[in-house]
């Protein structure tokens, strides 16, 4: 065989090899679909249904699909079976149970609507347990109706929490926390329940202000002034009230809805600490993608350490202890440390007692938090993301720690590794409001991201481009670009809300890790940004141009119902996997992207996403799947794997590697065999 036929071989060789790694070896196939009933006008954000929940309610490893309605019902699907490669269409999921959430004398629908879902276990977990535990459905209706349910959708309590917030005002941020720590002994776990109220809109619905009870305006008459006094001077709309109730009666443990510090400017003391608590970028989990929907904001325990006092200049006399941080001595009093046979003799003693403890010891301790726990593995924190910050409450008493006050909108995180919280802002044309820069009078324009690092605002990042960019990566940030002659044509230009994506560099999200912003734009631009090597300006990675496409053009009569809602995500294909992909989510269709810029699958949508796309695994086959959420019902789509397509590939790399062998072998003999020259050349 001549070398330039192996030439050309390896070529298509190395061909059919890169073109496997670019299509990647998973898709997603289409599973199964639930339609609605009725299809109801949203005309408001408040009217719009709490996302789908994905979870195992009884323990037998099948999960099942919790899906709220409009009419007050949670329904509870069973997911279609993983489809077969050639079995390409949607499938009837089936509906297993529902359960409605009206009251069961009155049948009354107003103030019914479920706002948020959320689903827990409240029993102590074991370590050797022979079954998973059974977990609790707790639902937060419109009317503030706290209802809980067990894995068999039974009633376990319901308690009503309309009269510590004005009427006509419906929910502006709302988020439900269960865990199996408790408060008291003999309680089961405990749930925990916050929210904003603001007032309805204008558009709203005036049917539920006709629906009142005599008995309720009654309630208002007697108590006209008293509800006056409260709703000018203490009750504040922009006051994050929390409840922590038990898990298993629902007895109300503590509440705190008139404690409340002011909201402050960017620009002065946003920190306001009511004790010495450590409160940094890692300590508040710094990751939050952002608030801009109701269900965006989210509760998570954590533990809170004090900072350590500064020691003191020594001066002469006897040195003050602190026996708080001293460890305990295991010196019981009359024991002679230095004898060594008592020593032996009570190891002894020791190791024969020690089997008879040995099966308690395998029990995971879940102990009771009380104002003493100081175990470094238990949370005595509730830290609650909320729209306009970070706060963080005293899990025992219910009383604010401290909190910090956050710019609205945009990524609130430590995008470059140095222990500070910076903040991305963006912004599309739409031509409703302008965004002006933290820190400074700039208004934010379309088509650039603006990062600005501090609370307040030290100084600023880096200030780039995020569309068009161009082919010789020249002029991408700064005011000399805006003037080089690339205007764009901005008009009804949107984006959604920037995430960091993490690296894996050993870090763990802490001091000194590194991240990517990934931004997407309505015209389906994916663009990634790294921030520079002294954690200033940012390096242009990748763009993409995909189809991940929408357009929210203003509808005349007013209502929601047409709006779409984008989806930018980072998350792991596999349960447990420490690597992280981007999905990017328009109207009409969704695609995954790998960090370094690869499109490794693409979705297409049967109609427009009312909400975000949840990414869960309700198969139970360890990857995880998409739900979409429409107007019209869920659909599920199903993470398939390809292995014969890896099988192929490594065939591949194996004739790649046979080629080259065979192609250098012959260069070598061919190098080595030349003609033997005649004996008279040499004369």
């Amino acid at each position: 065989m001549r070398k330039r036929d192996l030439g050309i071989l390896l070529l298509a060789a190395f061909a059919v090899f890169f073109s496997l790694q670019h299509d990647g070896d998973l898709s997603f196939r289409e599973a199964w679909y639930h339609l609605s009933d009725a299809d109801y006008p949203i005309k408001h954000d408040a009217d719009r249904l709490p996302s789908p929940l994905v979870a195992d309610l009884n323990g037998d490893g099948k999960p099942e699909v919790l899906i709220p309605t409009h009419d007050a019902k949670i329904q509870v699907l069973q997911p279609h079976p993983r489809p077969s490669p050639d079995d390409a269409s949607f499938h009837d999921a089936r509906l297993m149970a529902d359960v409605s959430l009206l009251p069961s004398n009155v049948r009354l629908s107003s103030g019914r609507r479920p706002v948020a879902m959320a689903v827990g276990t409240v029993d102590r977990h074991y370590a050797h347990a022979p079954s998973p535990s059974k977990q609790l459905l707790v639902v937060v209706t419109s009317g503030w109706s706290v209802m809980c349910f067990d894995h068999n959708l039974k009633k376990l309590w319901e308690a009503n929490l309309q009269d510590d917030f004005p009427h006509a005002a419906h929910h502006r941020e709302v988020a439900i926390s269960i865990t199996n720590y408790t408060l008291k002994h003999g309680d089961a776990g405990l749930v925990i329940v916050g929210g904003r109220m603001e007032m309805q809109h204008h558009s709203a619905e005036l049917f539920d202000e006709f629906m009142v009870s005599e008995h309720n305006r009654e309630e208002h008459r007697r108590s006209a002034s008293e509800k006056q006094a409260s709703e000018t001077g203490n009750t504040d709309l922009r006051h994050f009230a929390l409840y922590a109730f038990a898990g298993r009666t629902g007895e109300l443990r503590w509440s705190r809805k008139n404690e409340n510090i002011p909201s402050q400017p960017s620009d002065a003391s946003v920190l306001i600490p009511q004790h010495n608590y450590k409160l940094d970028a890692h300590a508040l989990n710094s990751r939050h993608p952002g608030q801009d929907r109701r269900e965006d904001t989210f509760l998570q325990l954590a533990h809170f350490r004090r900072h350590k006092r500064k020691a003191l200049k020594k001066t002469p006399g006897k040195a003050v202890v602190n026996n708080v941080h001293k460890p305990s001595e295991h010196n019981p009093p009359g024991k002679d440390v230095s004898n060594r046979l008592a020593n032996v003799i009570g190891k002894a003693a020791d190791m024969a007692n020690s089997n008879k403890i040995k099966k308690s010891q395998r029990t995971l301790y879940v102990p009771t938090i009380t104002n003493y726990t100081q175990v470094w593995w238990v949370p005595n924190v509730v830290v609650a993301h909320e729209k306009e910050g970070i706060e963080a409450v005293h899990l025992a008493s219910g009383r604010t720690i401290c909190k910090l006050h956050l710019t609205e909108g945009g990524l609130h995180a430590d995008i470059n590794g140095d222990g500070v919280l910076d903040h991305v802002q963006v912004v599309g044309a739409n031509g409703i409001e302008q965004t002006v820069v933290s820190g400074s009078m700039e208004v934010l324009k379309p088509c650039w991201a603006v990062a600005t690092s501090g609370v307040p605002v030290r100084e600023q990042l880096f200030n780039v481009s995020i569309c068009h960019y161009n082919n010789f990566n020249l002029f991408h940030h700064g005011d000399f670009s805006r003037s080089f002659g690339r205007t764009f044509d901005t008009t009804g230009l949107e984006v959604a809300t920037p995430i960091l994506l993490q690296r894996d560099d050993g870090h763990k999200h802490r001091r000194g890790s590194h991240g990517d912003i990934i931004f997407l734009t309505s015209r389906g631009e994916v663009t990634s940004y790294s921030p520079g090597l002294l954690g200033h300006d940012a390096i242009w990675r990748w763009q993409l141009s995909t189809g991940a496409t929408w357009s929210n053009l203003p509808s005349p009569s007013g209502m929601m119902e047409n709006i779409v809602v984008p989806t930018l995500k980072a998350f792991a294909l596999r349960a447990y996997d420490p690597k992280q992909v981007i999905i990017a989510g328009g109207d009409l269709e969704a695609v995954v992207i790998s960090p370094s810029g690869g499109l490794l699958a693409s979705i297409e949508l049967p109609a427009p996403p009312t909400h975000a796309l949840v990414l869960e695994d309700f198969n139970g086959d360890g990857l995880t799947d998409i739900i979409l959420v429409t107007s019209g019902g869920v659909y599920g789509f199903v993470q398939t794997r390809h292995p014969g397509a890896l099988f192929f590939s490594t065939l591949v790399g194996c004739l790649i590697v046979v080629i080259g062998v065979i192609f250098v072998s012959l260069h070598l003999n061919s190098s080595n065999s030349g003609k033997p020259r005649a004996s008279t050349d040499y004369r």
